[in-house]
């Protein structure tokens, strides 16, 4: 059995913890909270502007450009693995690492390019570029457009034939889908209502002008809206899994208080034996 001193200073640490994964907790439901509105904002615009692209790129048939042409040889292919700085912050990082692990990827000579430290540290493979680092809901339309001067010229220059990028799509605060998607060259599925709305557009210039212009911005907005989903969960994911630490620090106080009282009288219950012994031995 544990002395009393040890469960004195096992409760005074559990408190001391539990004051920190509380702090932690509101630090980070401040910022889930802040980032959760600014991505509501972001998705009906990305929506709209994807739309557009969908109906326009569902016209264009036979298109010579690298944005529209998808390459069956895939030999030289990108993953972008975006990933969190820090821990604490549950299975974000550990179910996007097992499921890059099981997908099946068509190039066998395909690069990482990290933007996170625990990806980094994961994979320890030599990555595409310089690692990006530090990616809050402050800066992620600067990453966004550094990792689209890493990647775009490259792949128009056709050093690079499929971009993809692994991450977590926010659902909501305790539901983050860990996804693989492909962002070039671009694949939008048109169904049928939307085929029919392409004979109704004109497009001036012409096709040519919205390739080179609207789609490197196309490119540039998917990689935000993916950072901002993904700074969106991790906040979200290390939300709860403060809560759940705090939750079960609250458990091993009780249990810790009760072995306390436990201990306390059996060493109570033992001076008092220890005394009315003494006293039949004088008798």
């Amino acid at each position: 059995m544990p002395s009393l001193k040890e469960i004195r200073t096992k409760i005074s640490s559990v408190k001391s913890t539990k004051r920190i994964m509380q702090a932690m907790k509101m630090i980070a439901t401040v910022k889930y909270a802040k980032t959760q509105l600014m991505l509501n904002s972001f998705r009906p615009y990305f929506k709209s502007y994807k739309d557009i692209v969908k109906i326009v790129t569902g016209s264009i048939k036979d298109s010579p450009s690298r944005f529209l042409n998808i390459n069956e040889d895939s030999n030289n292919d990108i993953l972008v693995i975006v990933s969190s700085d820090r821990g604490l912050c549950g299975s974000y990082n550990t179910s996007l690492f097992r499921m890059i692990e099981r997908y099946s990827f068509k190039s066998e000579n395909i690069k990482n390019l990290y933007v996170g430290k625990k990806g980094a540290d994961y994979f320890k493979e030599i990555g595409f570029g310089e690692s990006i680092t530090s990616l809050t809901e402050k800066n992620y339309k600067n990453i966004a457009e550094e990792i689209t001067g890493q990647l775009l010229l490259p792949f128009l220059e056709e050093k690079i034939d499929n971009i993809y990028i692994a991450y977590n799509k926010f659902e909501s605060a305790i539901s983050q889908v860990p996804i693989i998607s492909k962002v070039l060259p671009i694949q939008l599925e048109v169904d049928k209502s939307e085929d029919d709305k392409s004979g109704d557009i004109l497009i001036e210039p012409g096709i040519e002008s919205f390739v080179e212009e609207v789609l490197p911005k196309f490119f540039n907005l998917t990689i935000s809206s993916i950072l901002l989903e993904s700074v969106t969960s991790e906040h979200a994911a290390r939300t709860a899994a403060m809560d759940n630490a705090t939750r079960n620090a609250d458990d091993i106080l009780r249990d810790t208080t009760i072995l306390f009282n436990k201990t306390r009288q059996a060493y109570i219950t033992t001076e008092l034996m220890d005394i009315v012994n003494g006293a039949e031995a004088i008798k």
